[in-house]
């Protein structure tokens, strides 16, 4: 999960990257302009049965998902 999410903010930041980079620079053909568009434009992200985007708050939850149930796990152990 965390390969997948550092994964989209990479792709996050390349595609702002590019886009800052088409309007910087001013001899690029309209050809390569178009290009960009398209190849940036398309939505590449990994997701989780494409419902939901792997990002950092996915994995923050699921650790804290996972600690409490650890908790209460513990709990009912100790209780036994």
């Amino acid at each position: 999960m965390i390969s997948g999410a550092k994964t989209n903010e990479m792709v996050e930041r390349a595609k702002l990257a590019v886009q800052r980079l088409s309007h910087r620079i001013t001899d690029i053909d309209k050809e390569s302009k178009s290009n960009m568009k398209i190849n940036f434009l398309l939505e590449n992200r990994f997701t989780l049965w494409k419902a939901y985007v792997l990002d950092r708050s996915l994995i923050i939850t699921s650790l804290g998902a996972l600690l409490t149930y650890g908790i209460l796990i513990g709990t009912l152990d100790m209780e036994s």
